[in-house]
C-alpha cells in the first residue's frame, strides 16, 4: 500500500503545481499596485510618497492588499488544482 502511494506521488507534477501556487499568489497580489494608487487618489494627505509617514501608510496599505488579494487568488487556484496533475506520459 505504501509503495503504491509513493509510486503514484512520484508521477505527479509537483514542480508545476508549486509554480502554479506561487504564480497565483503573486498574480493576485499584483492588484496591490492598483490599491496603492487608489489610496493616493482617495486620501493624498495620508498616503503619499513625499513624507516618511505617508510612505509608511502607503506601503502598509499595499502590503495588506497584496496579502488579501494573493490569498484569494491562491484559494481559487487550489480550488481547481487541489493536487498536482499527473505528469506521466500518456500512451
Amino acid at each position: 500500500m505504501a509503495m503504491q502511494i509513493l509510486t503514484t506521488a512520484s508521477r505527479l507534477d509537483w514542480a508545476g503545481w508549486v509554480r502554479g501556487i506561487i504564480g497565483a499568489f503573486v498574480s493576485g497580489g499584483a492588484g496591490a499596485i492598483g490599491a496603492g494608487t487608489g489610496t493616493i487618489v482617495v486620501d493624498p494627505e495620508k498616503f503619499n510618497v513625499s513624507t516618511p509617514q505617508g510612505l509608511h501608510s502607503l506601503l502598509t496599505a499595499m502590503g495588506i492588499a497584496f496579502l488579501v488579494s494573493g490569498i484569494i487568488s491562491l484559494a481559487k487556484f487550489l480550488q481547481t488544482h487541489p493536487v498536482p496533475d499527473d505528469a506521466s506520459p500518456k500512451p
